[in-house]
């Protein structure tokens, strides 16, 4: 994660939130392997809520605003594109280090 990126998490004055889509696909990769937490997905989630950092539920608004959005054909990623959603219809800029995520710059803050 970059400086700008931890600084921003740190700073007591901003308001951090994760969208539950992101604990869906940390299931998934976990579950076939690709990723390994070291601690349950449980004890991820609660660390998560401990940490002051609220978790968005997926709605039906976040849901309206996916089925408009442009669909590139080297960034199809569902969950990717949910959180894109979520951060348009909230108005909340996204922290990320995939690049992927520079397709929607118009659309949404990305901080690398």
């Amino acid at each position: 994660m970059s400086e700008k990126a931890l600084l921003l998490i740190d700073n007591p004055n901003n308001n951090i939130f994760v969208s539950m889509v992101s604990f869906y696909e940390v299931a998934i990769k976990v579950n076939i392997g690709k990723l390994k937490l070291g601690k349950t997905i449980e004890a991820f989630y609660e660390h998560t809520i401990v940490a002051q950092i609220e978790v968005l539920p997926v709605s039906s608004t976040y849901l309206t605003a996916l089925s408009s959005l442009p669909l590139f054909p080297n960034h199809k990623d569902p969950f990717d594109r949910l959180i894109i959603a979520t951060a348009l219809t909230d108005n909340l800029a996204i922290i990320s280090a995939d690049n992927k995520f520079s397709l929607y710059n118009e659309l949404v803050t990305i901080v690398w």
